[in-house]
């Protein structure tokens, strides 16, 4: 499947759409410009993720990389949530974001767990259907056991 096709990817794209058009209204002072540069920064991070991850990892390390967008969408939640705390933004419009990016943040916790729960199922050890080999070294031909 194509990175572009996963929910959690078009729900990112989403959220950071929205943001972008919450920043738009947005006041010019210190604190909602800071703010504005580190909402944008950490919801473009959960989607530019997702397709690096799937272009460069596989199996064990895909699971593991997949926690990545996770924490980036953490800090979409960070600073959502500062600027409602310093009054900056539509009240509505930062309500939905967060909705939403929740969303995302829950799809990917899902994936995530559900292809840890598959692994672990299908990498197991078991016994050996052949004999070990013998050990040798220098002194010893290869299949002759050690006195």
């Amino acid at each position: 499947m194509d990175y572009s096709e996963l929910g959690f990817y078009q729900k990112a794209r989403q959220v950071t759409k929205l943001i972008n058009n919450e920043l738009k209204i947005w006041p010019k002072t210190m604190q909602a410009q800071e703010i504005t540069k580190q909402v944008f920064r950490a919801a473009a991070s959960v989607g530019a993720n997702i397709p690096e991850i799937q272009g460069r990892h596989v199996g064990p390390e895909y699971i593991h990389f997949l926690t990545i967008p996770q924490g980036s969408a953490n800090g979409v939640e960070h600073w959502l949530n500062t600027a409602l705390d310093c009054g900056t933004g539509n009240l509505e419009n930062i309500k939905r974001i967060l909705a939403l990016n929740i969303e995302t943040r829950k799809k990917l916790a899902t994936t995530n767990s559900s292809l840890r729960s598959q692994s672990s199922r299908s990498v197991h050890e078991t016994p050996a259907a052949y004999p070990p080999i013998p050990y040798y070294d220098e002194g010893n031909e290869p299949g002759q056991d050690l006195p």
